[in-house]
């Protein structure tokens, strides 16, 4: 893979993207153009100068079959929310032809220093006071390295992929040799506070991997697993969270 610059040029009303869900009330989408990628961003009655909590969207390219991260951001009666889409969803970007970079590579440092230059541009748009991140699916691995890489106040993952082998291993698919695994970084992550909910009827990220995880993390400061009973992978919708 090319080298991303992850320049931030511009920010613009999304127009050409593919497929797109409509923003719930009281979010706008625009679009953050990167040096290789247009990234959908929906805000929520952001203000300046308090604190920003951003959901990171799932696995799932050219488009998720639900955008499950976006449901989870809807529900945030928060004031201050901001959702995310992953490189090549969601838009037509020339480079998304490529289907490594949503496929084998959607973990590659590369991908992950792009999404930090998101990030780190959205939490000081608006000044953010204190950052969490919520990550769904494949979006969890996002927010965990991330966490590792700029400042952080808590992590919170939803279904979400925390060892990037073991998951694949579980799953029977192959290894992904250019990611960068969580789980590989397990002494800085113990420094950050964290929470994982897994459904107890997920066969895809489940309760065993997110146990193992936080298990083998060396003196965590917090880091807890919490099951919700009789959910799925993609079955939140209707959850009463606690991490508000």
């Amino acid at each position: 893979m090319n080298k991303l610059y992850a320049v931030l040029l511009a920010t613009l009303m999304c127009a050409g993207c593919a497929g797109m869900p409509d923003a719930p009330d009281g979010f706008e989408i625009k679009t953050i153009e990167t040096e290789h990628f247009s990234i959908p961003v929906y805000e929520k009655n952001v203000q300046k100068g308090a604190p920003l909590r951003i959901y990171i969207e799932g696995d799932g390219n050219p488009a998720p079959k639900r955008a499950v991260g976006l449901i989870l951001a809807q529900k945030d009666p928060s004031q201050n929310v901001v959702y995310i889409t992953r490189p090549c969803q969601y838009n037509k970007n020339t480079v998304c032809n490529n289907p490594d970079l949503w496929g084998q590579e959607r973990y590659h440092i590369e991908i992950i220093n792009e999404m930090k230059e998101l990030v780190t541009y959205l939490a000081r748009k608006h000044q953010a006071t204190r950052l969490e991140l919520v990550g769904y699916g494949g979006g969890a691995p996002i927010a965990l390295l991330l966490a590792n890489r700029m400042s952080v106040s808590r992590v919170i993952t939803i279904a979400g992929i925390l060892d990037t082998d073991a998951y694949c291993h579980q799953n029977g698919l192959p290894l992904m040799p250019n990611a960068v695994n969580p789980a590989r970084e397990r002494k800085q992550l113990a420094a950050v506070p964290q929470i994982h909910y897994v459904g107890a009827d997920d066969t895809v990220t489940t309760k065993r991997l997110a146990e193992r995880f936080v298990a083998r993390l060396p003196n965590p400061v917090a880091a807890t697993v919490k099951v919700v009973p009789e959910t799925g992978h993609t079955d939140w919708d209707d959850v009463e969270f606690d991490y508000y």
